[in-house]
């Protein structure tokens, strides 16, 4: 194997393996240089660290590709890798376990790499008090899983769909039911991440949706509620000039550009699971300004397993053969838009399915995306 160059992109913790068994045994700094000495194992590399010329494993998603180090590296200025994390900004190297405490009872999902993390007590222990800066709420995170950073500026949109918990007392479970083992009552106000959105039990009439935050771990989803994006997330290189419209199937929302730049970001609910608004591009092909969405009305398997009939649903604007539209949807509680829960059709409040229904026309694009 051709022996490459790699840099630190975060400071990260040197481990003695490639697995879970093996042992911390320091940090490095930012920008400090690695030289790969055999293949990936897993999630990790085996390096040979130029600063201290010994070998170690590192996160492989903590790393970019680098050239050698220049003569005379590492200059004096070079700050030395932490024993302990004090107050400040960090940012996890790989997914990592956020906790409701700092015992790690309770977990709330896991942060994807290069999350920013506000810390707000010096490191006392394996665990840190940390600060999100999506929802304002705080959790605890391992210390092995960041580094510290420069404060961000600005914070973009999260990796991963992003909320807090609303109920409080709401049950973890080890499934997508109430008859599962509940894992622990969560407060309300904590940070909780998505990892993905399952059907399950129906606790609420017609809503089958459920978070699986990871580590077999679920969370019914009408006690989430979405947090605000920080600013509208660009898809990179789209291309157009004029009209088009972004539905962000990560976060919920749609968002109307002219161009490169965002005139209105509105909360949205997608397809729930089974039901997925599927990621492509599209167009607008018809719009209807007030009719009855029967469930009859569908093609094959899906009308058989559906069963609704809506009168004066207003707005809608249909961008696919099979009937997906974004259309006004009165019938939703305003504050749970941002969670997946329609059959398929991007639903909106009634002031937003009314600027799209004015601001749109036949054959303005819409991408589709997670």
């Amino acid at each position: 194997m051709a022996q490459a160059w790699v840099q630190a992109l975060r400071a990260l913790p040197l481990w003695s393996g490639p697995d879970d068994n093996a042992e911390q045994f320091g940090y490095a700094a930012r920008w400090d240089y690695f030289l790969i000495v055999h293949p990936q194992v897993g999630q990790r590399l085996s390096v040979f660290v130029a600063r201290t010329n010994n070998y170690a494993w590192v996160d492989a998603l903590a790393v970019g590709p680098s050239g050698p180090p220049p003569a005379g590296w590492p200059p004096a200025d070079l700050a030395a890798p932490p024993e302990d994390l004090s107050v400040g900004w960090v940012a996890t190297v790989a997914d990592a376990a956020l906790w409701a405490d700092a015992d790690a009872t309770l977990f709330l999902g896991l942060a994807p790499a290069y999350t920013p993390l506000k810390q707000l007590e010096d490191q006392s222990g394996a665990r840190l008090h940390v600060q999100d800066p999506f929802s304002g709420a705080n959790a605890w995170i391992a210390a092995t899983d960041v580094g510290p950073i420069g404060s961000p500026d600005p914070i973009g949109a999260p990796g991963r769909w992003w909320g807090i918990s609303y109920v409080d007392g709401a049950n973890l479970r080890s499934g997508a039911s109430t008859r599962s083992d509940a894992l622990g009552e969560l407060p309300a106000g904590l940070p909780i991440v998505v990892s993905d959105w399952v059907a399950g039990e129906e606790v609420i009439p017609d809503n089958p949706t459920w978070a699986y935050l990871g580590n077999s771990t679920y969370l019914y989803s009408s006690v989430l509620r979405p947090v605000a994006l920080p600013a509208a997330p660009l898809l990179p290189d789209v291309g157009y000039k004029g009209r088009w419209i972004d539905l962000n199937l990560l976060h919920q929302v749609v968002v109307a550009y002219e161009g490169s730049s965002p005139v209105r970001l509105a909360r949205t609910s997608t397809g729930r699971p089974g039901w997925e608004t599927a990621a492509g591009n599209y167009s607008i092909q018809r719009r209807v300004a007030n009719e009855t969405m029967d469930s009859t009305s569908l093609i094959g398997l899906d009308a058989a397993r559906a069963d609704y009939k809506v009168e004066n649903v207003r707005w809608t604007q249909y961008f696919s053969a099979d009937g997906k539209a974004l259309h006004e949807n009165y019938w939703k509680a305003r504050d749970e838009f941002g969670i997946p829960s329609s059959h398929g059709c991007a639903g909106l409040v009634a002031e937003d399915a009314f600027f799209f229904w004015n601001w749109a026309d036949i054959g303005v694009p819409i991408i589709a995306h997670y």
